[in-house]
């Protein structure tokens, strides 16, 4: 039997470990919806809008996705009839802003009032991006 020095064994450690999975999860980007796009005379979010549409092969459930396509992060759901806030668009994707949680509604998210420049929404609610094909305006 063939002895493998300690040299080739040291090598064959750090090939191994160089291809293990990092113990650290790479981050997906998040691309956080603009708010007070429409200058300082309107509503942050300038629109409010409802989930329906949806493609019975997509179930009853919209996709929130981190960034504006089609394989970024899934990051919630919304059911139909959901109320969302309209923020800003990019093409056939729309960023939303969106009450989450037993005790939060569309009021709570702080984008019904005006802002003085464009800034990325910063919360209580939740947001990211969705389909606008599957969201009805309902005001705005």
């Amino acid at each position: 039997m063939k002895r493998v020095g300690l040299t080739a064994f040291a090598a064959i450690a750090v090939l191994v470990l160089a291809s293990a999975p990092s113990a650290h999860p790479v981050e997906e980007p998040v691309r956080t919806p603009l708010v007070g796009l429409e200058g300082p005379e309107t509503d942050a979010c300038p629109g409010i809008g409802r989930v329906n549409g949806l493609e019975p092969r997509k179930g009853n459930l919209l996709r929130v996705r981190a960034e504006a396509n089609e394989v970024a992060k899934v990051t919630d759901e919304l059911a139909v009839s959901t109320l969302v806030w309209l923020c800003e668009a990019d093409e056939e994707w729309q960023g939303i802003v969106f009450p989450k949680g037993e005790f939060q509604e569309l009021g709570d998210c702080r984008v019904s009032s005006a802002l003085a420049k464009p800034e990325p929404y910063a919360g209580p609610c939740q947001f990211g991006w969705v389909e606008a094909k599957y969201v009805e305006l309902v005001a705005g």
